[in-house]
């Protein structure tokens, strides 16, 4: 190998062994795919974590890694997070974020499209029920986690998941593709989950679920949103 080729080498040999370092550092790190997209509901800012509101998740705790600053965040915004380790089933959800960036339009507060729900006789929070109707039989569903706001107060709890609250929920046996009708007071937004081995999100027709066609036992979490409050319900069916 002559002089130029070996100078030639040794050029590319640093070239690449840069560009492998400048790839490693903290601001250049390829993030991939985001895990979770959502609105800013609420800021805890002891607490350092902001609360989301994620069209898949739900409601979901994401807590800020050491490097990020809770002054940047506010209500109404839209952010996409990269999820660091696992999300821990609760309601709502909670996890530790890798990273966050605002969405495109995530510097512009949101305006919710929701009812407002109305407290009768002032009682906060309120003794909310849910039914699911089949076959037109009325059965309560077992409420989960909530939360609600009222002037300046805010109240909410941490929940079991859907599938521990299963585990006391007698199973309506249902028949394969037959279809319930979810009632619950004040014309809330729904949204409606299956719990399997993960939360899948289904559609609802209008305030309609349809059953599987397949026999076995379902999860169904149903959660109620209003511009000022959300609650979680959940029942199960045996389809036979």
């Amino acid at each position: 190998m002559n002089k130029i080729h070996i100078k030639k080498y040794i050029t590319f040999l640093f070239i690449f062994c840069f560009t492998l370092v400048g790839c490693n550092q903290e601001g250049d790190t390829v993030k991939g795919e985001f895990d979770k997209k959502g609105i800013i509901t609420q800021i805890d800012i002891e607490g350092s974590r902001i609360l989301v509101d994620d069209a898949e998740t739900g409601l979901i705790w994401i807590t800020l890694n050491k490097n990020e600053n809770i002054n940047n965040y506010k209500e109404g915004q839209e952010v996409v997070i990269w999820i660091d380790g696992a999300i821990k089933e609760s309601y709502p959800a909670q996890a530790d974020a890798l990273h966050i960036e605002l969405s495109q339009s995530g510097n512009e507060t949101v305006q919710p499209s929701l009812s407002k729900f109305i407290f009768k006789n002032d009682k906060f929070p309120p003794d909310l029920t849910g039914f699911v109707k089949i076959n037109k039989t009325r059965y309560e569903m077992a409420r989960g986690g909530f939360e609600w706001k009222k002037g300046n107060q805010t109240t909410q709890t941490d929940a079991a998941s859907p599938t521990q609250i299963a585990e006391n929920f007698k199973a309506i046996v249902v028949e394969p593709n037959s279809k319930a009708t979810i009632e619950i007071e004040q014309n809330p937004n729904l949204s409606a989950y299956l719990w399997n081995s993960d939360r899948e999100n289904i559609a609802l027709e209008g305030k309609q679920i349809t059953f599987p066609a397949n026999k076995g036992r379902y999860i169904y979490e149903v959660v109620a949103k209003w511009s000022n409050g959300e609650v979680s319900f959940t029942f199960v069916v045996e389809v036979k």
